[in-house]
């Protein structure tokens, strides 16, 4: 019988290099980082395909039509994984970039541009 090997959630592995603040290790930065946060069933907050739950869609006046408040618990989960991913991409990007990015909205937003930055250098 063999054991699982457990996967630390805050931290990433030591072959997920920094990124260089010019960009010359971009590829295997992105490659290693993708894999790494996919290890963690996490990598739907970097590509949007896990957004901010929203509540389903009620009526509102004049017939316009608005969104709920989401389930908290589904809020509370999402904004505890969309920090923790938040964690690990700040551990590994320059300080010029975290600085750069941290007033994004979410992760999705920071990752977008990050990309765009390092794939023109």
């Amino acid at each position: 019988m063999s054991a699982a090997i457990p996967v630390t959630t805050d931290t990433l592995p030591s072959n997920v290099p920094k990124l260089e603040i010019k960009g010359t290790n971009w590829a295997i930065f992105s490659l290693r980082l993708q894999i790494a946060i996919e290890a963690k069933e996490l990598w739907k907050h970097f590509d949007g395909t896990t957004p901010r739950p929203v509540g389903p869609p009620i009526a509102g006046p004049n017939g316009t039509t608005v969104s709920s408040p989401p389930d908290p618990d589904d809020l509370a989960k999402w904004q505890k994984n969309e920090n923790l991913v938040k964690h690990l991409l700040f551990q590994r990007i320059p300080d010029s970039t975290a600085l750069r990015v941290r007033n994004l909205t979410d992760v999705v937003a920071m990752w977008t541009e990050i990309v765009r930055e390092y794939t023109e250098k």
